[in-house]
């Protein structure tokens, strides 16, 4: 894992009400079972980070980490893992240098006008997979905002898109 997880440049982003900034961002692992294993590896989770891994759109978190499904037979996991414990049960691959985070809260027209998902229908804890634009991204909603979890290789791109749409919404409202 990088020391620094500096992935995103030129935040924070402050227009009006509206706030993007970088998470940091825990370990990362993939976790993706063997067949006929996940009742084994959710066991082997429970005693390791304190909860088993969620089904498809939900996010769930212990005091130890956080986890969401990411695509069929495979989880992100967010924290310290002990993946020795999963030996034999599932692949577990070190994913922290690959992904970025980002928090926005009051946005929520500037990401509706780059996702296609109904942002206001989301509850907190949930999960949608779709693309910012053109840069597939999860999306996990928050209390106050949405999390989103991207390829680091697309970080100045998402933040370009994101502060520009931010701009748009406060210069719609000044025409208002």
């Amino acid at each position: 894992m990088l020391e620094d997880n500096g992935v995103f440049t030129g935040l924070p982003v402050e227009l009006g009400a509206m706030k993007l900034e970088e998470v940091a961002l825990p370990e990362v692992t993939l976790i993706a079972p063997f067949k006929g294993q996940m009742m084994l590896v959710a066991d082997a989770l429970k005693q390791n980070i304190g909860l088993i891994l969620p089904p498809a759109g939900q996010y769930r978190a212990s005091a130890r980490a956080g986890a969401y499904w990411r695509s069929p037979g495979q989880w992100l996991v967010f924290g310290a893992l002990d993946t020795g414990a999963l030996k034999g049960m599932a692949a577990a691959v070190d994913m922290s240098d690959a992904f970025g985070r980002l928090r926005l809260t009051g946005g929520r027209e500037a990401l509706a006008r780059l996702v296609e998902v109904d942002l206001e229908a989301m509850p907190p804890g949930q999960v949608a997979h779709t693309a910012l634009v053109d840069i597939g991204i999860s999306v996990i909603a928050t209390g106050d905002g949405f999390e989103l979890m991207l390829p680091r290789s697309y970080a100045a791109s998402a933040v370009r898109r994101i502060e520009t749409a931010m701009r748009g919404v406060v210069a719609r409202r000044l025409v208002e």
